[in-house]
């Protein structure tokens, strides 16, 4: 912010300009870094133990976080406070952008202090499948707001079967990547090439992503199921200065993605010419994503509480209650990170 504020005072409108936000460049290049490790260390047993938890909270948490995001901006533009005049679905779009998760400085401290594996499976497994729901649950609205329909119930199951079959497509165009990829360092010796294998591991999920995007499907979901498949499937056969490599340059990439995200945001925030100041808003938006955090953790682990209470016997001994305890660790672990 404080280099953003010099270059608005002492540079010309070419440096400005240069510096300003601009989500091409987010969408190519520093959101593909962060879900690809996300998929990449993804861990399989750890998640399928707490599947039940994690895909309510990433689905169906996710869509509820937006609603009440969405709502409670409706009911704020409603006032006039601050003149500011959203349709419904503006603030539905707001609403999918605030409800991704990213919760890395949680995971960091969970990771070194050794905390429950559930609630760290669960709090992983959640932010990576949200990130997900929310960016393309943001694409489906976008694009109804671009061809200038309004946001009305009687086109809630179109965008529900769009949504389904997006995420649906996406993750087979992802897993048959990530096949390939495997297969390949299976069958053509690239272990006794291993900058060549490291290199293709990288690549070829960054070509599901593109792939995804040229097709109209959503990048996102197929980086981030490429990613976890190439970690399950070709893992075992890459060498082991491959393996060292992806997960050490996997790890890299996203974290200096996430922090240039930071610093682009802090430069453009006062390089920006077009970007109006609305304090009671913020704080307004601020509260509303801890409403919206809250309505969509305690509900839903009573709900999974009471499912499990009655489940059938036959049902896996894994999927155990959320207790109190994890339910506040989980609304509080919910902060918004590079994504959001």
């Amino acid at each position: 912010m404080a280099v953003g504020l010099v270059l608005r005072f002492h540079s010309g409108s070419y440096i400005q300009r240069m510096v300003t936000f601009d989500h091409t460049i987010f969408f190519n290049m520093l959101l593909p870094p962060i879900i690809l490790n996300c998929g990449y260390n993804l861990q399989k047993t750890s998640i399928a133990r707490n599947i039940p938890s994690v895909l309510t909270f990433a689905f169906i948490g996710t869509a509820i976080s937006a609603v009440v995001i969405g709502i409670l901006v409706q009911i704020y533009s409603f006032t006039g406070i601050e003149s500011i005049g959203f349709s419904l679905l503006d603030s539905l779009i707001l609403g999918t952008i605030l409800s991704a998760t990213d919760p890395v400085t949680i995971l960091a401290v969970f990771e070194q202090l050794r905390v429950d594996p559930k609630l760290f499976s669960i709090i992983f497994g959640e932010t990576v499948f949200n990130d997900a729901v929310a960016i393309v649950l943001f694409v489906t609205l976008s694009n109804l707001r671009s061809s200038g329909r309004e946001f009305t119930l009687s086109a809630l199951p179109s965008m529900l079967s769009s949504f389904m079959f997006v995420f649906s497509a996406s993750l087979l165009v992802g897993v048959a990547m990530g096949v390939f990829m495997a297969l390949l360092c299976k069958h053509a010796r690239l272990y006794e090439y291993p900058s060549i294998e490291a290199s293709l591991v990288l690549l070829l999920a960054y070509q599901a992503y593109l792939f995804s995007n040229a097709i109209d499907l959503s990048g996102i979901v197929s980086l981030l199921f490429c990613a976890a498949t190439m970690r399950q499937y070709a893992y075992r056969s890459l060498s082991i200065k491959s393996k060292r490599a992806t997960r050490y340059l996997f790890h890299l990439l996203s974290g200096l993605a996430e922090n240039f995200v930071f610093i682009y945001l802090g430069i453009s925030l006062f390089t920006s010419e077009d970007v109006l100041f609305r304090p009671v808003f913020i704080i307004f938006v601020m509260i509303s994503t801890c409403i919206s955090r809250y309505s969509a953790i305690f509900p839903l682990s009573r709900l999974l509480n009471a499912i499990f209470k009655y489940r059938h016997p036959s049902a896996p001994s894994s999927a155990q209650p959320v207790t109190h305890e994890e339910q506040t660790m989980l609304f509080w672990a919910g902060l918004r990170g590079a994504v959001a």
